[in-house]
């Protein structure tokens, strides 16, 4: 197993240090636009979709297209947080989705962790996501991967945030958290393809702290996007 590891090692930090590795806010290509929620506003009022929905559109739209052919399902679990518990009074989180940790080391080597990679939508403005965000969600889903099962058998549980493009970049607040706890954090936006009007794809999902996985000598995994286009 260590030279497993040690192979392991070598492609990790070449992985990790390639450019793709630390990028934020990218679409598909080039010719498409950046969704900001105001023009995600626009584009739900033209389709007729009500403004307490469009949270719950993109949501879904984000899931079922950001991992072309395997749409990740809605998550309606509950995850208890001791930690958000103490800081908001509220014992618990739900991400929006839920998979398990696919280890690959090399070919036929391969581990599958449970519960240990969340996916969070926000069709957001005004924010980067602290750890404090929504009476300390955010915390409470660190808190949570802290505890998973790809924690415990020492492996890098991750969290993707599923953005409008007003969240330029995730808090340095929440990336150190993380950080610090061995949490990979990963960021893809939502853009506009023109023409068509209201035509949407999921960016790729973006490594945004990719020293979790250089120090300990793993392999960071690809989260998903380019997605397919669609509408929400």
């Amino acid at each position: 197993m260590n030279y497993i590891r040690k192979i392991a090692l070598f492609i990790g930090i070449i992985v990790a240090m390639t450019p793709s590795a630390v990028k934020a806010q990218t679409c598909a290509n080039s010719s498409q636009t950046p969704l900001t929620k105001s023009r995600l506003d626009q584009i739900a009022t033209s389709q007729g979709i009500p403004l307490s929905e469009i949270g719950v559109k993109f949501e879904r739209f984000a899931l079922n297209t950001l991992k072309p052919g395997d749409p990740i399902a809605s998550n309606r679990r509950l995850f208890p947080s001791p930690l958000r518990q103490i800081k908001a009074g509220i014992g618990n989180v739900q991400p929006d989705g839920v998979v398990p940790l696919v280890v690959n080391l090399i070919p036929f080597f391969s581990f599958t962790y449970p519960n240990s990679v969340f996916y969070e939508s926000k069709a957001v403005r005004g924010t980067l996501l602290p750890p404090s965000y929504e009476k300390y969600q955010i915390l409470g889903f660190l808190d949570v991967l802290d505890r998973s099962p790809a924690t415990a058998n020492n492996e890098n549980p991750a969290i993707v945030f599923l953005t409008t493009s007003d969240v330029r970049r995730i808090s340095s607040k929440t990336i150190n958290e993380a950080s610090r706890r061995g949490i990979g954090v990963w960021h893809s936006i939502g853009c506009e393809i023109v023409p068509p009007l209201g035509n949407l794809q999921m960016g790729k999902a973006e490594l945004v702290n990719p020293i979790v996985y250089i120090l300990p000598g793993r392999v960071p995994t690809g989260y998903g996007g380019p997605g397919n286009p669609g509408r929400i």
